[in-house]
């Protein structure tokens, strides 16, 4: 698999984000994305043995108890952009390929 991103490939998550980025932000999150996707090669590649010992299991049956609490905040007050009691949101994946 190849770690370097392509310009073409920077330009195509920006379309799918909504984003508009210059030719010099283009080319500095090409490298940022590459090194990223280095970092991932050279994570595959440590060595991570199979059995672990002296885990400390005393904290596992300390969780708290979840419980459902009534907001005071209704979604009306929360947001003017309501449709029948949903939340609208504006489009960010165009329908082409």
């Amino acid at each position: 698999m190849t770690t370097k991103f392509s310009l073409e490939e920077v330009q195509k998550i920006a379309r799918l984000s909504s984003l508009e980025l210059t030719e010099k932000e283009t080319e500095v999150f090409a490298e940022q994305f590459s090194g990223i996707m280095e970092y991932f090669e050279l994570l595959k590649t440590a060595e991570i043995p199979d059995v672990v010992t002296n885990v400390d299991e005393s904290h596992l049956g300390d969780s708290r108890k979840d419980k459902m609490v009534k907001s005071p905040v209704s979604p009306e007050q929360f947001s003017p952009y309501l449709e029948d009691g949903f939340f609208k949101v504006p489009r960010v994946i165009d329908q082409e390929n």
